[in-house]
């Protein structure tokens, strides 16, 4: 990687204009161990996937932390609405006081499913036929308002709206711990 970089860089490129992508888990600690030691690597910056968001083992890593925070690493996972606070917040209180575990916004997503599926089981006999119950989920998700907002779906089966956050590993009292620096909300990108 860090020979691909030089070679951008000597063809003329603008090292501010080069950046690596990692989507990753957990072995994010040891490819930032590698890549602490390589000069060209540690000046480029790295941007994350929902799959090292808010993981537990980078933070937990000062040297691997520390090089996140150098680089930046921003990381996108799906997010709940601040808007709709009211709505989820009771809800995923409730799921943490029963579970010891704060539901993130795909668990909180499965519980809006669970109610599509509820109506739809309602309005349509899947016995019968599975291809009307198909319809009538796609029909219930495009009208139904969950804890997560709009569960409406586009052609591919897709949410067709959905919050992200972007969370990027910081110091804090002496460690290192996840910050949420920014969010798209309803096509807005807001950085913190």
């Amino acid at each position: 990687m860090a020979s691909q970089i030089q070679s951008l860089i000597s063809g003329g490129t603008d090292p501010s204009a080069i950046a690596v992508h990692l989507a990753a888990f957990d072995e994010v600690v040891g490819v930032f161990h590698a890549a602490q030691a390589n000069s060209t690597l540690s000046n480029t910056a790295w941007y994350g996937s929902d799959g090292v968001a808010l993981s537990a083992g980078l933070p937990a890593d000062s040297v691997a932390a520390a090089f996140a925070v150098r680089a930046g690493y921003p990381n996108p996972i799906f997010g709940l609405p601040d808007a709709l606070r009211n709505k989820w917040q009771p809800i995923a209180d409730a799921i943490e006081a029963r579970t010891a575990i704060a539901p993130d916004a795909f668990a909180l997503s499965a519980y809006d499913a669970l109610f599509v599926v509820q109506l739809a089981l309602i309005h349509a006999d899947p016995q019968k036929n599975f291809h009307n119950f198909k319809a009538v989920v796609v029909e219930e998700a495009d009208h139904y308002q969950g804890l997560t907002g709009s569960t409406a779906l586009d052609p591919a089966g897709d949410r067709l709206n959905g919050d992200f956050d972007f969370w990027a590993v910081r110091p804090r009292n002496g460690s290192y711990s996840w910050v949420r620096t920014g969010s798209y909300n309803n096509g807005m990108l807001t950085l913190f």
